[in-house]
Order: C-alpha cells, then sequence, then structure tokens
C-alpha cells in the first residue's frame, strides 16, 4: 500500500490533544512568565551596556572638547585603524594572549595528568593547586609587583643566589620585562582554574583504553596522543576560549601591577587597558566605546576561529570516509 494512502491512527476519546492542548498551552504561556524575570535581568545587565557602548561609539563625547555630542557615525571606527597607540595596545594584547593562552593551557594539561596520577600527597597537592585561585585579583598584583620590586623584591634576591643574575633588575622598569612579569602573575593566577578543568575531563576517560593501549605495546607518549588529548577534546576547546577572552580582557593585574598607569612606557598597556585609559583618564568615550566594541568582535572572531579549527579534522575525517565509500 502506499504510504500516500495511509491515514493516522484516530485519537481515542478522552485522551488530550497532543501538541496543541490547552492544558499544554497554559503550560507553556506559565513557563514564559517564569522565565520574564531572568530574560529581563539579562536584557538590562548585557543588551543594554552594549547597545549604549555601541551608540556612544557613534558620537563624539570627549568632554575635554565640547559638551555638546554630535552624531559622528563611524568616525571612531576609522580612527582605531589609524591610531599607532591602538596598534601597539593590539601588539601588545597578542603577545600577552599567545603565550598565556597557549602556554597556559599546556601547563594545565601537564599538571592535571600528574595530579592524576597516584601518587604520595596527591590530595595536598591538588589543595595547593588552589591557593594561586583563592587570592583576590589585587592580592595576587600586589604580591606580584612586591615580588618583583628591583630593590627589596625576593626575585632578584633568588636570582642572585642561583648565579644566574650578578646584580638587581629592574623588573618593572622595563617594558619588555614588565610585560613578561604581567604574563607570569596573569599565567599562576589562572592556571588553577584550567588545571582542575582538565582533572575533571580526565576522570572521565575510560581507564581500559589505556589497558587496552598498553596491552597493544602504545608507550606513555602515543597513549597520550591517541587517547588522551582526542577524549578532552571538547575540553581544551572551553579552555581555549575561555582564556582567550580572559587574555583579552586583563585589567586588574595590570592596574595593581604598574600602579594604574599600564607602564612603563605603555609596556603593559593592553587593549583592554588602553579602552579604560581612553575612556576615564583622557575622557574621549565615544572612542573608548569604539575600543570596547572592538574587544568584542576580537572575542567573537577568536572563539569562531577556536571552534573552527577543532572542526577541521572531523571534518577532513568525515570528507575522506565520504570519498572512500563513493
Amino acid at each position: 500500500m502506499p504510504a500516500s494512502t495511509l491515514t493516522p491512527p484516530r485519537r481515542p476519546r478522552g485522551l488530550p490533544r497532543l501538541g496543541g492542548g490547552r492544558a499544554e498551552r497554559g503550560d507553556r504561556r506559565f513557563n514564559l512568565l517564569l522565565m520574564a524575570p531572568a530574560v529581563l535581568v539579562v536584557l538590562a545587565l548585557f543588551a543594554y551596556p552594549i547597545g549604549y557602548a555601541g551608540w556612544l561609539s557613534l558620537h563624539q563625547w570627549d568632554d575635554k572638547i565640547s559638551p555638546v555630542h554630535p552624531y559622528v557615525g563611524v568616525d571612531n571606527y576609522h580612527q582605531l585603524f589609524s591610531d599607532p597607540a591602538y596598534r601597539e595596545a593590539l601588539d601588545r594584547t597578542v603577545y600577552f594572549s599567545v603565550i598565556t593562552v597557549l602556554a597556559g593551557v599546556a601547563l594545565a594539561i601537564g599538571l592535571a595528568v600528574l595530579l592524576t596520577q597516584q601518587f604520595r600527597f596527591r590530595a595536598l597537592a591538588r589543595v595547593l593547586l588552589l591557593v594561586p585561585w583563592a587570592v583576590p585579583p589585587v592580592v595576587n598584583g600586589i604580591m606580584w609587583h612586591l615580588i618583583f620590586d628591583g630593590d627589596t623584591g625576593i626575585a632578584n634576591t633568588v636570582l642572585r643566589g642561583l648565579g644566574i643574575i650578578d646584580t638587581n633588575k629592574q623588573w618593572l622598569s622595563s617594558p619588555t620585562s614588565a610585560m613578561n612579569v604581567l604574563i607570569f602573575a596573569e599565567m599562576w593566577k589562572l592556571l588553577p582554574f584550567l588545571t582542575l578543568l582538565f582533572i575533571a575531563a580526565l576522570q572521565g576517560v575510560p581507564a581500559n583504553l589505556y589497558r587496552a593501549a598498553s596491552i597493544d605495546g602504545a608507550g606513555a607518549i602515543r597513549r597520550f596522543a591517541f587517547i588522551t588529548l582526542p577524549s578532552i577534546r571538547t575540553t581544551i576547546l572551553f579552555a581555549l576560549i575561555v582564556q582567550s577572552m580572559w587574555s583579552l580582557k586583563v585589567f586588574d593585574t595590570i592596574y595593581v601591577l604598574t600602579g594604574g598607569s599600564g607602564g612603563p612606557a605603555g609596556g603593559t598597556t593592553t587593549i583592554n587597558f588602553f579602552a579604560y585609559l581612553t575612556t576615564f583618564s583622557n575622557l574621549d568615550r565615544g572612542y573608548g566605546a569604539a575600543i570596547a566594541i572592538s574587544i568584542m568582535a576580537l572575542v567573537l572572531l577568536i572563539a569562531v576561529f577556536w571552534m573552527l579549527l577543532f572542526r577541521a579534522p572531523s571534518w577532513f575525517v568525515a570528507r575522506g570516509t565520504r570519498r572512500r565509500t563513493a
């Protein structure tokens, strides 16, 4: 019998209509009513500030020049491409982000693999891992500022004791060394979260995969490359996206470490800190809003980049499979 001639079975009398009953529509309205406050809060906390920043970026809102704020269209965005200070801040942000994201995720995976092994004092090691995460960001900045102080910091004392340096080094007086201290301090703060993330992911990998691979003669490196990494692939993607977002919006550590200047000579002024200086120090709120919108666009682009990059291998595998079966 052709399928077109089949008729659906009749609904027995007394049973409610599926998918369109009055009671179900009432439940949907009630659910929407319950969700309405949360939706309004999200709109107030996220959509309104973003919309207001977008509106500001289309106006000349420089309080030093004039109290009048005329509409200037996309002039503030054109200024981004011609402003050398913005490009320098972007270069510093790329340098900071590449190191903190790639090195941070790699170190976190290594620490997670180590802390999932059975050894004495493993529980104590996991507790100590949480210490940097528990330290408030401001305290973290003050602590590293004291450690790398050029006159009284313990970093110079330790390095002189090890024979690495002969005289005290002014770590926070050079743009390059100040940026490297910033990277060190930021990674120390964020490493515990990423490590805990990977520990949770590693505990979900079936142990029989490792046993089967060991029976087949796979060494530790091959088990790590062909079992561990593919099994925590989704977690790696999440960590890369989150760490990229954090690296773009780093602020508190820079503020405390450099006394709110982003120095020396702008050496630690990343793009987010440049937006702060433009908006609140130079009082150019329109241009500062345009910088903030550009940061949001960068976050979205980087997230899409990581998602496409992690999707590529499966796409190649699927394509190769289709070719073989064709």
